[in-house]
């Protein structure tokens, strides 16, 4: 914690006391909340503390009352967060977080897969278009294999249309063939003119 003396910033003991148990974790947070605190004080500016003080009070008493208040502000918030600290047992809690860490069988410094800073776009533009060509080759897949049957039923159809023409041309030879024959006949027993 930091105070201001005469212009000076003088380093002020912290009011946070510090375990000689504690992890290093817990510590690393007392540090935080302290550097909060400095934060919180550094927040409570002269200017404005002086400008709210009656006009005839002499700089220098105002000076030290402000010192006095940041002090007695800091000195308060230190006293909560040391209260909050004890209410949660977060010293413990830490201790037993860092215990349960070094008993892990797996390796706390190992980093999870990340993906790739660099073509992170690309890559999920490339993934995105190789979903949507995977549903087009799907749809047009089933509209082959639909155009297939079709093709296969025209086919069919044809056949049976080529089987009736060429039934139908039987016939129809049979029938040429029957008329010729009764027109032979015809001529046989009818004489012709030219042959009386």
């Amino acid at each position: 914690s930091k105070e201001e003396k005469g212009g000076e910033t003088v380093k002020a003991p912290s009011s946070v006391p510090v375990v000689q148990s504690e992890c290093l974790e817990m510590t690393q947070l007392r540090n935080y909340l302290d550097m909060t605190v400095d934060v919180l004080v550094s927040k409570l500016e002269k200017n404005q503390f002086l400008e709210a003080i009656p006009a005839g009070v002499d700089k220098q008493f105002a000076t030290s009352l402000h010192n006095r208040f940041c002090s007695v502000m800091r000195t308060k918030m230190c006293k909560i967060v040391e209260e909050r600290l004890n209410e949660y047992s977060l010293g413990e809690k830490l201790n037993e977080l860092n215990e349960i860490t070094k008993n892990t069988p797996y390796p706390v410094s190992h980093k999870a897969w990340r993906p790739p800073r660099n073509e992170t776009v690309e890559s999920c533009v490339q993934a995105h278009d190789f979903k949507v060509l995977n549903e087009h080759k799907t749809k047009l897949t089933e509209l082959l294999e639909s155009v297939k049957s079709e093709n296969e039923d025209l086919l069919k159809e044809l056949q049976e249309v080529q089987r009736r023409m060429q039934e139908n041309q039987a016939v129809l030879t049979n029938m040429n063939t029957g008329y010729e024959n009764i027109i032979h006949a015809f001529d046989q027993v009818i004489p012709t003119e030219n042959s009386k």
